[in-house]
């Protein structure tokens, strides 16, 4: 009988580059093609992750189920159906609520609270009544306990505890015995995010990039290209033009279904108007950054930037700085 676990890639140790040799190499029909949905999500294929995942939405396996829903619910986000998206979220739901009435298998429970917070926490949504997860998650295998660190750290950093959610992913990363590209690549991810709130420098960011490059993992960038604040700008543009075009393709469009899902009002105007460059300026003159600095982060001159944020306040049609911070920070 095959021991099925949650999102089977993501969960493999592997050295960066064989993540396709990992997806073949599962015996299992079903985890080979769950794993397939993960390697075309993670890769920036949305559409054909939906292809796949949408048949086992409906499973009787709960890790089937579970990896279906959150891989589609992401997915759909990311191609802007926020109809579909809620779907997969109200899918990782049902199932947290099946484990809480029934006697499962503690590691099974682990992974349904995993899912749970990851259709949470990642979406920056309430997780109000939802069991603490702490305590669960050393019952999971370790690269979904690296992939519960980086979950917990993430929202660790939104409760405004930056630096503790940077502690949680050194600590986690320093424990590893074994790589796990996915993972790891969202924990270095999350570790930027920390750092660049202190304005630091781009360590970690390029760390993250090394690990993820090679085998074409492209979502944990779009996935946090807001709160990268140019860092992906700053460390990928001119590193590797064709993958900065292909994320700069993916934020615009998992921009729109965020915006959907959370500020409507706010949708057209942001993602419809500002491009990526944009965008980055944007969050980072919200978040108190001078020209100066921009410039200096980004790798322009302070002119260039005085001509985007010209532009910028033109098509949010906003006057000053205060009133750009509300707008983008709503």
């Amino acid at each position: 009988m095959c021991d099925y676990v949650v999102l089977p890639l993501l969960n493999s140790s592997f050295e960066p580059g064989r993540a396709r040799e990992v997806v073949e190499g599962f015996v299992d029909v079903d985890l080979r093609n769950i794993a397939r949905a993960e390697l075309f999500y993670f890769t920036g294929q949305a559409e054909e992750c939906c292809e796949i995942t949408r048949r086992y939405l409906s499973s009787r396996v709960i890790e089937l189920k579970l990896s279906a829903c959150i891989l589609y619910g992401y997915s759909n986000l990311s191609l802007g159906n926020v109809a579909a998206a809620k779907r997969g979220m109200e899918g990782i739901q049902s199932c947290v609520k099946i484990a809480m009435k029934k006697k499962v298998p503690k590691d099974v429970y682990a992974s349904c609270l995993l899912a749970g917070y990851v259709g949470a926490v990642l979406l920056h949504l309430p997780t109000d009544g939802m069991p603490a997860f702490g305590e669960y998650s050393r019952m999971l295998p370790e690269g979904l306990r690296l992939f519960a660190t980086y979950v917990m750290a993430h929202h660790t950093y939104l409760n405004g505890e930056i630096w503790s959610a940077y502690g949680m992913g050194k600590a986690a990363l320093f424990m590893a015995e074994r790589p796990y590209p996915i993972s790891m690549t969202y924990i270095h991810c999350m570790m930027a995010v920390c750092a660049i709130n202190r304005k630091h420098k781009q360590e970690e960011m390029l760390r993250s990039w090394e690990l993820a490059k090679m085998d074409g993992f492209l979502e944990p960038f779009i996935e946090h290209h807001g709160l990268l604040r140019g860092l992906i700008e700053a460390c990928i543009r001119n590193r590797d033009p064709e993958a900065y075009q292909r994320i700069t393709e993916g934020v615009i469009s998992f921009s729109r279904g965020w915006m959907a899902l959370h500020n409507p009002e706010n949708r057209r105007k942001v993602t419809g108007e500002l491009s990526t460059m944009e965008f980055s300026i944007a969050m980072l003159a919200s978040g108190g950054w001078t020209n100066k600095e921009i410039g200096e982060h980004l790798g322009i001159s302070i002119n260039t930037v005085k001509h985007y944020l010209t532009d910028i306040f033109c098509k949010l049609n906003v006057k000053k700085r205060d009133e750009l911070k509300k707008f983008m920070l709503k």
